[in-house]
């Protein structure tokens, strides 16, 4: 189980790896994908336990039902689709190859110390990947106007893989420093162990104090250049997400805390805004803001709806609907609501609201002293998501997919974790 543990935290590194495509035997695929295949077939040769993965879906039968309706939904849109290998190729890697993935993630992650380990490999992906972005920037290296997107096809792209990391390194930065924080989180965290270490071992306290002052530092670092690197993407729509989950978070942890603390957390949220919106400029192409640019995108896909509201026009027909923009394609809706109707029709579309609404359910259930820090990322993350969803087509692309995927596993593992303690 260790290896498949490693084989995890790898593919949550290598995300960004499904830029690097071919084919085998004329069959496209990426490296990420094959990443997952054989993670799932080491999975079904050395970890696949019969009884463990039926209490798992005992334990989850409404998440079931929900992942159930989804795939019914986005099969039918494949079958049905005008263009079936471009939708059958999608069916395949943004549903099929992320849910693998999930498959194999809840059977071999049991505990939160796994969880927040998978974190900090998004965070030092993210980190990786910014540093590159940072010397696309200091080359000069943008788009045509102006933008950030690195070694990525879009800014937009660029930004929907940073800002999940952001918000991590954020939150646990956030944790790092109130004492009252650390101590609640002594039996999750790693990095909160080690001041455990110090109280029980005073003799390695000062080698230990001083790694927790490194690993501090290199989050500061990494959050400065995660808003360097977001910024210059100029991608409104990451700002607003990343604002209304640290919003959201900061309202879920200080419910029942002070309120100067929460005065203090919403005045810098303020502040953020007010930057935000001071200095980065709403894109514009040929004179047309991109919101007027979306307001046109929408009303088309809400005619193709209506036109075909249970089996969907097909997974990644979209621009073959609309036809290409005078300026630019439209390969999907930019709105994560529209792209699931009528790439899964309302099918899927029920699956994917039942998906959220047991998501947050189960979130604000768990959402304890031992669980405080996990929950607010992962649930602040899923906030990013949807808020951002609302004017960019997340979800909607490998790693995103992935990623998406990922989230929903770690409120699985720690629903399932929580349901062992009560019974012991």
């Amino acid at each position: 189980m260790k290896i498949l543990e490693k084989g995890i935290y790898l593919v949550v590194l290598g995300l960004p790896l499904y830029l690097i495509r071919f084919k085998i035997f004329d069959i496209p695929t990426t490296l990420l994908e094959l990443m997952i295949f054989g993670l799932f077939i080491g999975w079904l040769i050395n970890g696949f336990n019969f009884k463990d993965f039926k209490n798992l879906l005992i334990t989850h039968y409404l998440l079931l039902i929900a992942i159930l309706l989804i795939l019914i939904g986005v099969s039918i849109a494949t079958v049905y689709s005008w263009d079936f290998r471009v939708s059958a190729g999608i069916w395949k890697a943004w549903f099929i190859d992320p849910l693998l993935f999930f498959i194999v993630f809840i059977s071999v992650i049991k505990k939160p110390e796994q969880i927040t380990r998978v974190f900090y490999c998004l965070i030092f992906s993210g980190f990786a990947v910014s540093i590159i972005s940072f010397i696309y920037l200091i080359q000069g290296n943008l788009d045509g106007q102006g933008r950030l997107q690195g070694f990525y096809n879009s800014p937009n792209y660029l930004a929907m893989y940073l800002a999940p990391a952001l918000i991590a390194s954020f939150w646990i930065l956030f944790f790092r420093f109130p004492r009252s924080a650390q101590r609640a989180e002594l039996r999750v965290e790693p990095f909160a162990r080690s001041r455990q270490v110090e109280t029980t071992m005073p003799a390695f306290g000062l080698k230990t104090r001083s790694r927790t002052i490194s690993k501090t530092i290199l989050l500061i670092v990494n959050c400065l250049l995660l808003i360097i690197i977001l910024f210059f993407t100029k991608s409104l729509g990451a700002w607003l997400g990343i604002i209304a989950a640290l919003v959201f978070g900061l309202i879920i942890y200080f419910r029942n805390k002070q309120k100067k603390v929460l005065l203090w957390g919403i005045v810098f949220c303020g502040l953020i805004i007010v930057l935000v919106f001071t200095f980065l400029k709403i894109n514009s192409i040929q004179g047309k803001l991109s919101l007027d640019s979306r307001l046109i995108i929408w009303q088309r896909a809400w005619e193709a709806f209506k036109g075909s509201p249970i089996r969907g026009i097909g997974p990644g027909t979209f621009a073959d609907y609309f036809p290409s923009y005078p300026i630019w394609g439209v390969p999907q809706p930019h709105n994560l609501y529209f792209a699931f109707l009528l790439q899964t029709g309302i099918i899927g579309f029920i699956g994917f609201v039942w998906l959220l609404i047991h998501f947050f359910k189960t979130g604000f259930k768990l959402f304890t002293n031992h669980y405080s820090l996990l929950i607010t990322i992962i649930m602040s993350v899923m906030v990013y998501i949807l808020v951002h969803g609302l004017v960019d087509t997340l979800y909607w692309k490998n790693d995103l997919s992935v990623f998406f995927w990922i989230i929903i596993g770690c409120m699985v593992v720690l629903k399932f974790n929580n349901s062992k303690l009560i019974r012991n």
